[in-house]
C-alpha cells in the first residue's frame, strides 16, 4: 500500500513531514505530493525548496495550471459582453445593487487546484489508469491501495473528512498526537528549525486576515502586488457574475484597505466548508 503525505507546505503538513523524517510518525512515507496553484507567496516556494532537502522521501509537485491566469482569463469579455475564460471558483466578496456586501462566490478552487491534482498523482503512483476501477478482494470489497496523510491539527479537527475514493483512506497523524498548530511550531523550534513556514494560501486568497495582508505588504511586495493586481482585475465581475468583486471584505480596493484594524479582518475561515483540509496546512 502506498503511503503519501498531502503536503501543503504550511505549518502543520511541514511539521508532519519532518516528524516522519525523524521517525516520530511511522511508517516512513513513500512520498509527499505538493499541489501547486502557481499563486502561492514567494516564502512558500522558498520554504518548500528547503523542506525537500530535509526529507528522506521524494516530493512530487503537481499542478492543474495557474489559478491566477484562470481568474484573469475569466475577466476578459467578448464584444457581446460574454466572458472568455472559465471562472475557477475563488470566493471573492460580492456586492448587491446598492453596493453592500452580499456574500462570497462559491469556492471551487481548492477542489480543482489542490484535491484533484493530488488524487490524479496518487492514481498514477498506484497504477490506476484514467477511469480504471480499483481491484476488489475475495469478499468483494474495494482494496485500499493508498493511505494519504493530511496535516490537520487537533484544534482544527472539524476539517477531517473521509476520502472520496473507496480505494484510499485518510490518516491524520497530528490528530493522533493531539498536536495543535501552536504545538507544531513549538516542535519545529525544539528540533532546531529556526526558519518557520508561513501559511500556505494563494496571494489573493480572500480569507487572509489583516495581519497577513500587513505582513505580505511589508515583507513580500511582489506577492502584495500580485494580490492587488488580481483584486483590480475582478472588480467588474468574472464569468458567471456581473457583480463587482473584491478580495477584502470591506469592499475596498486592496491597495486602499485599512489594514491596521484587526476588527476589520477577513471573514473567519470556514473550516467546516473547506475542502478536505487541503488549504492553509
Amino acid at each position: 500500500m502506498l503511503t503519501v503525505i498531502s503536503l501543503g507546505a504550511g505549518v502543520q503538513s511541514s511539521t508532519m513531514a519532518l516528524m516522519a523524517a525523524h521517525g516520530e510518525i511511522t511508517p516512513m512515507p513513500d512520498c509527499a505530493i505538493f499541489a501547486d496553484t502557481q499563486a502561492e507567496p514567494t516564502r512558500v516556494y522558498e520554504w518548500l525548496s528547503w523542506l525537500e532537502t530535509q526529507l528522506p522521501f521524494p516530493v512530487h509537485k503537481v499542478t492543474k495550471g495557474s489559478l491566477r491566469e484562470s481568474i484573469l482569463e475569466s475577466t476578459t469579455a467578448n464584444e457581446d459582453g460574454s466572458f472568455v475564460g472559465r471562472f475557477a471558483g475563488s470566493p471573492f466578496y460580492t456586492t448587491s445593487e446598492l453596493g453592500q456586501r452580499e456574500g462570497m462566490l462559491r469556492r471551487q478552487c481548492t477542489n480543482e487546484y489542490k484535491i484533484q491534482p493530488i488524487n490524479k498523482k496518487v492514481r498514477d503512483l498506484v497504477g490506476l489508469k484514467p477511469r480504471q476501477r480499483a481491484p476488489k478482494d475475495e469478499a468483494g470489497k474495494v482494496k485500499i491501495l493508498a493511505e494519504q496523510w493530511i496535516g490537520i491539527s487537533w484544534d482544527e479537527m472539524q476539517r477531517m473528512k473521509e476520502p472520496r475514493e473507496a480505494w484510499q483512506r485518510h490518516r491524520w497523524p497530528l490528530i493522533e498526537e493531539h498536536m495543535t498548530r501552536l504545538q507544531c511550531l513549538e516542535w519545529l523550534q525544539d528540533h532546531g528549525y529556526n526558519q518557520l513556514p508561513s501559511k500556505s494560501a494563494c496571494t489573493f486568497c480572500p480569507y487572509h486576515d489583516n495581519a497577513t495582508w500587513r505582513e505580505m505588504k511589508s515583507s513580500d511586495p511582489e506577492s502584495w502586488e500580485d494580490a492587488c493586481m488580481v483584486d483590480e482585475a475582478v472588480r467588474e465581475g468574472v464569468r458567471g457574475t456581473s457583480q463587482q468583486l473584491y478580495i477584502h471584505r470591506t469592499l475596498t480596493p486592496l491597495r486602499d484597505a485599512d489594514l491596521a484594524d484587526p476588527a476589520e479582518g477577513q471573514a473567519t475561515f470556514s473550516f467546516m466548508d473547506e475542502c478536505d483540509g487541503m488549504c492553509g496546512v
